[in-house]
């Protein structure tokens, strides 16, 4: 692994801060646009993540080349992450396309076959100077083409020796967490993400809408050292879109986009600024 590579840095520096870095999935410009003036507003470094269905959408090439323009640019670090893969080839191409890290998801899989599935990605990833983050147990809920209706909660044993032996970089544990909209209070294994945080691999934690401030800053405390939001993200960008369809108001089109990566940019910044620390509450 290269030392500087970017998606390693920043949680890198997260663990010596004692904060959690957002990981925000984007599906469109204007999404890109909001997550890295929403983390330039507050200064901090940002992971923009793209779906299997976005990168399938867009085409690799095209998609990492909308995103360089913006972060090009930027006033923080941007790393570029593939969010729960299990196309081995998709993940190599992203790889080889200019993604700074790819998390392919073998959660199905039993312990010994997901281990030897993330190793086999890890050299592909590492020898291109991509990191890879891996999942152990099943997060339950639906992530755009990735639907799991049922929960297997990740032990420690289990994740300890996925972590020494699948040479991934970052790990997402099982801990109770969900995808998509919760209905209920989750059931979090906190105790898990303590045990997790003393070990030298950063500490996912996937399902991040929906959490509240509380639960975020306890889990950044036990160690959680980067946290997903795309429901919010999606939500937020759709219902603003509604209320503008529905104003009735005459816009322009480039000033209708602007309403909509303006109140984007306002509920990433919210979570960013929870997960760095500076606030304890939205």
């Amino acid at each position: 692994m290269k030392e500087e590579n970017r998606f390693v840095n920043i949680l890198k520096k997260a663990e010596e801060g004692k904060y959690a870095v957002g990981a925000v999935n984007i599906f469109n410009y204007i999404t890109a646009k909001a997550a890295i003036e929403a983390a330039e507003e507050i200064g901090q470094d940002v992971i923009i993540q793209t779906s299997v269905g976005t990168v399938e959408y867009f085409g690799a090439e095209a998609l990492i080349s909308m995103i360089d323009s913006i972060r090009r640019y930027a006033k923080v670090n941007v790393a570029v992450h593939l969010d729960h893969c299990r196309d081995k080839e998709l993940g190599k191409r992203c790889a080889e396309a200019g993604w700074d890290s790819i998390m392919m998801d073998f959660s199905q899989q039993l312990l010994e076959s997901n281990i030897s599935s993330s190793r086999e990605m890890a050299e592909i990833a590492h020898a291109r100077g991509v990191a890879i983050e891996g999942e152990v147990g099943i997060i339950s809920g639906t992530e755009e083409e990735i639907v799991n209706d049922r929960e297997v909660g990740a032990g420690y044993e289990e994740t300890i020796k996925y972590i020494k032996e699948s040479e991934v970089d970052a790990v997402a544990p099982a801990i109770g967490t969900a995808h998509g909209v919760y209905k209920g209070t989750p059931n979090i294994n906190f105790e898990l993400v303590g045990q997790l945080g003393k070990e030298n691999v950063p500490i996912v934690i996937h399902g991040g809408s929906g959490l509240s401030a509380e639960t975020f800053c306890r889990l950044i405390k036990l160690g959680g050292r980067k946290i997903n939001i795309s429901t919010i993200v999606k939500n937020t960008y759709l219902e603003k879109t509604a209320q503008l369809v529905m104003s009735r108001e005459k816009f322009s089109p480039i000033a209708f986009d602007e309403q909509v990566k303006i109140a984007v940019k306002e509920e990433i910044r919210k979570h960013l600024e929870v997960f760095s620390g500076i606030k304890n509450h939205f």
